[in-house]
């Protein structure tokens, strides 16, 4: 096999992986939070000399009856965040809702330096909003180094941990440009919870239906993983294809996205219910099928405070933070 033939997927814990991506002056996108995750990147790069200057996105939900105890951790969160950034770091704050215009006018002036390299901590950005990012600075020709981090919690709450749900969209900038007669492709990312779209794949039995499925997600995971694929799929056909990839693996699922969109004829609908890292997978294949694809989400409108919990730790006892380079030295990896 020659180099020519070698495909690299570089993704891996963020200390392993980012000593040999070799960038030092990263700027750095987090997300000030309720979740307790919000800080662990943070934390791990305030031991290293790797950050340049920061910014902070802030997201407000709308009005709940949680507001004042989510605004409330946040702020606590939010002063771990500066005592770990060290240096200057840029307060954003914007509605959950807001237009996508808003987002692309942020994106575009977060990069608007020449040959920047940017590290975006996922972990409690919401798919709306870091989907679209991803995208867009993708597409970007001065974004020179892009890496994503993704910090799973300790656990999430038993029951139910949104509320109030939006009806069933395209979410802003994966919307499908043309309509083909026949039926779709939907791929279906299984997680926890089902929000409002349980009823739009009723409406669309009889579709080539797939899932790809979190393996292995771990006890109680793994139980209600399963549960919320038989809420999806009461009368699951056999030959329905159920595709198990593991929670982290973001290249494996893009790439068995991709093959199964190429062997689709007509539309491809996404539905990302699943672990973040699948749910990218959707965004980065979205580009090759644009004419014909669309991502479709119920975004909760109410968050539980207690929606997860710690943060996890690998083997070493450090959190467990994930590091993908999509992008280095302006050479794509996807």
């Amino acid at each position: 096999m020659t180099s020519a033939n070698i495909k690299i997927n570089p993704w891996g814990s963020i200390e392993w992986l980012m000593p040999k991506v070799g960038v030092t002056g990263w700027k750095g996108i987090f997300c000030s939070s309720f979740e307790p995750r919000c800080t662990a990147v943070a934390g791990w790069l305030s031991t290293s000399n790797m950050l340049g200057e920061s910014v902070c996105l802030r997201i407000k939900d709308p009005e709940s009856r949680f507001s004042k105890d989510i605004e409330r951790v946040t702020d606590v969160h939010e002063t771990v965040l500066s005592k770990h950034l060290k240096k200057r770091v840029e307060i954003i704050r914007e509605d959950l809702l807001a237009e996508p215009g808003v987002w692309y006018k942020i994106i575009n002036q977060l990069a608007s330096c020449s040959e920047v390299s940017i590290l975006l901590d996922i972990s409690c950005l919401p798919k709306r909003v870091f989907l679209f990012a991803v995208k867009r600075l993708m597409s970007l020709p001065n974004v020179k180094d892009l890496v994503i981090c993704y910090t799973r919690p300790e656990g999430y709450k038993e029951g139910q941990f949104t509320e109030d749900a939006e009806p069933p969209a395209a979410l802003p900038g994966f919307a499908r440009i043309n309509e083909s007669s026949g039926d779709s492709t939907v791929i279906v990312s299984v997680g926890y919870m089902a929000f409002n779209l349980a009823e739009l794949l009723e409406q669309n039995r009889g579709k080539s239906l797939k899932f790809l499925f979190p393996f292995p997600p771990g006890s109680p995971g793994f139980r209600r993983s399963w549960k919320l694929l038989h809420e999806l799929a009461p009368a699951l056909d056999r030959q329905t294809e159920i595709k198990r990839i593991h929670a982290m693996d973001l290249f494996a699922a893009l790439e068995w996205i991709r093959i199964t969109c190429r062997e689709a004829a007509r539309n491809i609908d996404f539905i990302p219910l699943g672990p973040k890292p699948h749910a990218l997978a959707m965004a980065l294949a979205f580009p090759e099928f644009w004419d014909r694809s669309e991502i479709l989400y119920s975004q909760p409108r109410l968050y539980h405070p207690n929606y997860s919990y710690g943060v996890l730790k690998n083997v070493r006892g450090l959190p467990d933070i994930t590091a993908y380079c999509l992008k280095r030295n302006y050479l794509s990896f996807i």
